[in-house]
């Protein structure tokens, strides 16, 4: 397909020579259509194959029979839509290369869940993610959550499928409402038909299809230009080549750190608790095959963060050569995806990890530090939409190589009035709101676990609460875990101490009251022996659990 899809506003031309009007040739009419055509046929036939004998096992966790291989790409899927397509070169045409640093958050951002998440998850033997919550805390927070993920979900799919409908009708002329029912008609079709199977395997297919088409762009765009070096040298005199912009200032948009530690938080509400993507390592045949999916995630992304900032580059480059027409300049820049999941995502993120990490965290306290870190996240969101809305102006780019104009401005003009122009930072609560997008899912999740610890130690705690420990990550076991033994031995936790002292941090009113029993007390607890729900817990941890 061609490269003017992006809804980016580039400085305006000054004359139209050589205009291009970017069309769909007879080649992308078929290729549009064979891809709707083939993702429809995988759901049916996957429907076809176990029709009136499907189970909700087999409907939503693809039997728990999936390979590491299509899960992974199907992880890659999930998120790598045409708002990633369209969205990241925009940013690289627009605000040059410093968003490649996102990179580095890929590494402890999908190490985490791997190591952390999956785990927990696998072994309780879940079919969704906000069982967990109800698990550890009770009915009413794992309501609260699904609400949130319904909402976040909503909006995020409603983004996700106009972006392509948009680019649909700025190339082929169709209608844009009747692009959006088409994509929604497909989708759900071979989703309800199929199940998470058909999801996944169709997600296989559409990631190599997003794979090669970029390839094609960049190959096709450079080789118009003069190829990749002339594309460098363009975007190198032109300021878009960013350096390592070290910053600590978490209200500039984007910074080393902004991208590499801010990007953490992202990538945890997209890969850590994020339903679509949990029930994605659900369908794996093994717990080992689900964090081997996560794993082989790293290089798919890095792969795909590359190539689309190349194709920014190289659309910058090419036009350049080959001015926009007069309905591309007009075309007013687009904020799409990342937004809404630090807003909703990062109280989830939040909600997940109070109950993983801290064993005193209550369900009073789980709820009212829900409401408070979505309360915050929409009060900043929506006052930064509304601030950068009432000063009719996009945010400064970081390294100050492309910048929007107004339509009645034209680039002579604003070259003469910048060198005397001065933008003053924002105060008060407008320095809240220029807060980075980046920030918003550590902001919010951090939110979450502090109004929620305060709530849940004012409220007493689980005390005279069940609570079931293999909700629990032991966060302190494996900290002293990595120290060297002599340094465990002076702790005095190794083996059965360690294990005490888990049990201490659960239960502490079961120390208090004498009732911390060792393995001779197991027919008393009357907690089954064996089973799959109990793999790789201690058997302190076993004797400790209550049927909820």
């Amino acid at each position: 397909m061609s490269v003017a899809v992006s809804t980016s506003a580039p400085l305006p031309p000054a004359s139209d020579t050589n205009m291009v009007t970017s069309t769909f040739s007879l080649v992308d009419y078929v290729v549009f259509v064979l891809l709707l055509v083939l993702s429809l046929a995988i759901g049916l036939y996957h429907a076809y194959r176990g029709w009136g004998r499907h189970t909700i096992g087999q409907l939503l966790l693809a039997d728990r029979k999936m390979g590491c291989f299509p899960v992974a790409l199907s992880l890659l899927a999930t998120f790598q839509s045409a708002v990633a397509i369209l969205g990241v070169p925009s940013e690289i045409y627009r605000f040059g290369t410093q968003y490649w640093f996102l990179g580095c958050s890929y590494f402890l951002g999908l190490l985490i869940p791997a190591h952390v998440f999956i785990p927990i998850f696998y072994r309780l033997h879940l079919t969704s993610a906000y069982e967990y919550l109800e698990l550890r805390f009770n009915k009413a927070v794992r309501v609260c959550g699904t609400v949130t993920f319904i909402f976040q979900m909503v909006i995020y799919m409603g983004v996700v499928l106009y972006a392509p409908s948009l680019a649909l009708n700025a190339v082929t002329g169709f209608d844009l409402w009747l692009s959006v029912l088409t994509l929604g008609i497909v989708c759900t079709v071979y989703t309800a038909l199929g199940g998470l199977k058909a999801v996944i395997w169709t997600d296989v297919f559409q990631t190599l299809v997003m794979f090669l088409g970029q390839l094609v762009v960049i190959i096709v765009g450079s080789a118009k230009v003069g190829g990749l070096g002339h594309v460098w040298d363009v975007a190198s005199q032109h300021g878009l080549i960013s350096g390592i912009e070290l910053d600590p200032d978490p209200f500039v948009r984007h910074t080393f750190w902004t991208l590499a530690f801010g990007g953490v938080f992202m990538m945890l509400s997209l890969y850590g608790v994020n339903q679509a993507q949990v029930q994605r390592y659900l369908s794996s045949r093994t717990e080992k095959a689900a964090v081997l999916s996560c794993y082989a995630v790293f290089p798919c992304q890095q792969v795909v963060l590359c190539m689309g900032c190349l194709i920014g580059l190289v659309m910058f480059a090419y036009y350049q050569e080959y001015p926009m027409s007069t309905q591309q300049t007009q075309a007013a820049p687009d904020q799409a995806a990342i937004s809404i999941f630090g807003m909703v995502g990062g109280p989830l993120l939040g909600l997940f990890c109070l109950g993983m990490f801290f064993p005193c965290a209550n369900p009073p306290g789980a709820i009212v530090g829900l409401l408070a870190g979505l309360i915050m996240a929409f009060w900043i969101g929506i006052g930064s939409i509304v601030t950068s809305t009432g000063s009719g102006r996009a945010p400064t780019p970081s390294n100050g190589s492309s910048f929007s104009l107004p339509s009645n401005l034209t680039a002579v003009t604003m070259a003469t009035l910048m060198p005397s122009t001065t933008i003053s930072k924002p105060t008060g609560l407008q320095r809240l709101y220029s807060l980075s997008y980046l920030w918003y899912s550590a902001h919010n999740s951090t939110t979450v676990i502090v109004v929620g610890l305060a709530v849940s130690l004012l409220s007493g705690g689980m005390r005279g609460r069940t609570l079931n420990p293999r909700t629990i990550y032991p966060v302190l076991p494996k900290l002293v875990a990595l120290l060297p033994v002599s340094c465990q031995k002076r702790l005095h936790c190794k083996t059965l101490s360690q294990d005490l002292s888990v049990d201490t941090a659960v239960f502490p009113e079961k120390v208090s009251n004498g009732m911390l029993r060792g393995s001779r007390d197991k027919e008393a607890m009357d907690v089954p022996e064996e089973g799959p729900a109990h793999q790789g817990i201690s058997p302190t941890f076993i004797l400790q659990e209550t049927s909820l």
